[in-house]
């Protein structure tokens, strides 16, 4: 091996003084290149885009260039930067590869905050042997072993690489960071830094942009909408707020449901990937017998639509506006609002609003209890008991990959059985999670085949409970439509597009229950924001909280909320208690609790 290494670099090329430097001067473009062929999967495509897009291409080969040589100026051994950065952007591109073939949606920046899910994510995605990222791969590897023989290793006085590095690269991070500076660079080099709100919008600025920019400008609107405390946020700000709504307030007691000789338990199932396709075509086969169950139990209780903040993926933005009564909206459409809670504190949560009730609060999710940090952060949530994949005690049934609805519903009546008084539950179940690709069916069709089943058991569990000794509320809406794969054209065939994709944000929910309470404080045929409906379900419990009864005045006001239909409207009332709620310090849990405080 020596004596290989040895004659390699006794060829012509690698006695040649300038070979170093021209292999470190050609790296950035060759690995742009690199990372741009490795996630289009298309040298066509490439060529296009850097002749039809040069000055886009040209920013992403800088960038990488800025990347390159400020690694450089510190290790000074050019095959180590050259190491590092070839292992970054091929792992970008992997990435990026893999994430759109699993999802739909395309790799940003703050998707980083994944990273600790990554043995999760994997469950879901059918990952298989690239032939084209594999050969890059290993042009990577040959070219850091060139630079390697060639030695080459840059010079200078530390203090002296370390003040141009610091320059270069904080030069670089405050044009990346700052949208002042950042809108005039995309104007020069002609970057699509268009704000877009789902992942139609998302995937035009993608095609305009590729990875390595696109992936710049999610850096740059990350900082953007981070979440900053509202100029109007004070303590006496909240009290206005919880002072008007005083006085517009119904009497003790009135129109808060039937009254029962005990409180109902209440049961959120908020399904995972569940869609009502009937919504948005008329030409699915079989609709009807698809979507009987569901139609049955419908037609017993109270069904309208509700505007999710998601589509294909991102449950746990829907679960946050399920148990938190608030918008997505209000903390910048985070991709996991979660993330930006205050860590080792009780959350405000309707856990805890139910608690506070004499509630039992049980959190069942038959998945993995470390996927988005769920066993950690929801244990902030005010639920008694979290019962994941690992932590069922009836028999588990499995629907292909993840345990099936049924189960989940099963475990779910196990708790109300063992528990004395009244129940709150929060369902997020896994049987209709991606991927719907199995080797035998069609994907479409795949996924219709476990709606119908998810349906069907739905409608045997209300038969189920309306002999069920003790009163239920029982709420049911899915988290998001699924996501196809990129070689299924199902939603181009039905003609969704960037201009009427927000329908696909539209959900169905259903509010159903055994002891014939009164239904009429619901929403009839207005469509609303999903945060509202755990509100509505509240009071219909009977059950009375001055944060119910403001949020249930500003649905008067603003009943839809979200990016994904109104992204330019501001709601100074619903962005203060949702910051004060989540962030700030709780000004509006008047006269209980104060949550969000670190003893």
């Amino acid at each position: 091996m020596k004596e290989a290494i040895r004659r390699l670099r006794e060829t012509r090329f690698f006695k040649w003084q300038k070979a170093g430097p021209l292999l470190c001067l050609l790296f950035p473009i060759v690995i742009a290149a690199f990372a741009e062929l490795g996630q289009s999967q298309s040298l066509a495509e490439l060529f296009q885009f850097a002749t039809d897009s040069f000055r886009v291409f040209l920013f992403s080969c800088l960038l990488t260039g800025i990347v390159y040589w400020s690694l450089s100026l510190l290790i000074r051994r050019m095959w180590i930067s050259t190491a590092i950065t070839g292992v970054l952007f091929m792992t970008i591109a992997i990435v990026e590869f893999y994430k759109y073939a699993m999802t739909g949606s395309h790799f940003l920046f703050g998707d980083l905050s994944m990273v600790t899910g990554v043995a999760d994510v994997t469950k879901f995605a059918k990952i298989t042997f690239n032939p084209l990222l594999f050969i890059l791969c290993i042009l990577t590897i040959l070219y850091i072993f060139a630079v390697w023989l060639t030695g080459y290793r840059l010079k200078g006085a530390f203090w002296k690489r370390c003040s141009a590095c610091a320059l270069m690269a904080g030069m670089t991070a405050i044009f990346i960071m700052v949208p002042a500076f950042f809108a005039p660079v995309c104007k020069v080099f002609g970057i699509d830094n268009t704000v877009t709100y789902n992942s139609y919008g998302e995937a035009e600025r993608f095609k305009n942009n590729k990875l390595i920019t696109n992936f710049t400008v999610s850096i740059n609107q990350t900082f953007a909408t981070a979440v900053t405390e509202p100029e109007e946020y004070s303590e006496e700000a909240i009290e206005e707020i919880f002072d008007d709504a005083e006085e517009d307030a119904l009497p003790a007691g009135a129109n808060t449901g039937t009254e029962v000789s005990e409180q109902p338990n209440v049961i959120f199932i908020m399904s995972e990937s569940y869609a009502d396709f009937r919504r948005i075509t008329s030409d699915l086969e079989n609709a009807d017998e698809i979507y009987a169950g569901l139609d049955a139990v419908a037609a017993e209780g109270v069904s309208g639509t509700s505007v999710v903040p998601t589509f294909g993926n991102g449950t746990v933005k829907t679960e946050f506006e399920l148990m938190f009564g608030l918008p997505v909206k209000s903390l910048g459409d985070a991709g996991i609002p979660h993330k930006l809670l205050k860590s080792g504190v009780e959350q405000d949560t309707f856990a805890n609003m139910y608690k506070d009730a004499g509630y039992n609060t049980t959190y069942i999710h038959p998945f993995r209890s470390t996927f988005y940090d769920r066993e950690d952060v929801y244990s902030e949530y005010g639920f008694d008991r979290m019962i994941f994949e690992d932590d069922f005690t009836v028999e588990t049934e499995n629907f292909r990959d993840y345990i099936d609805d049924a189960t989940a519903f099963r475990q779910a009546q196990e708790v109300m059985e063992s528990t004395d008084g009244p129940d709150y539950i929060h369902i997020t179940t896994m049987q209709n999670h991606q991927p719907f690709i199995d080797g035998v069916g069609e994907e479409v069709d795949n996924y219709f085949e476990g709606i119908q089943l998810s349906n069907e058991k739905l409608r045997e569990w209300t038969e189920q409970l309306k002999n069920w000794d003790e009163p239920v509320i029982l709420v049911f809406t899915g988290d998001h439509f699924p996501f196809f794969s990129p070689e299924c054209d199902f939603y181009n065939e039905i003609g969704i597009t960037v201009d009427n994709c927000s329908k696909l944000y539209e959900k169905t929910w259903i509010v159903w229950n055994n002891y014939g309470t009164d239904t009429s404080m619901l929403p009839g045929e207005e469509k609303f924001s999903t945060f509202y409906l755990p509100h509505f379900v509240y009071q219909m419990a009977g059950l009375d909280n001055p944060f119910v009864d403001v949020m249930l005045e500003e649905y008067s006001e603003e009943p839809l909320y979200s990016m994904s239909v109104n992204p330019t409207t501001t709601s100074e009332l619903l962005d203060l208690l949702t910051y004060d709620r989540t962030i700030g310090e709780n000004y509006s849990e008047i006269g209980g609790r104060k949550f969000n405080f670190n003893d």
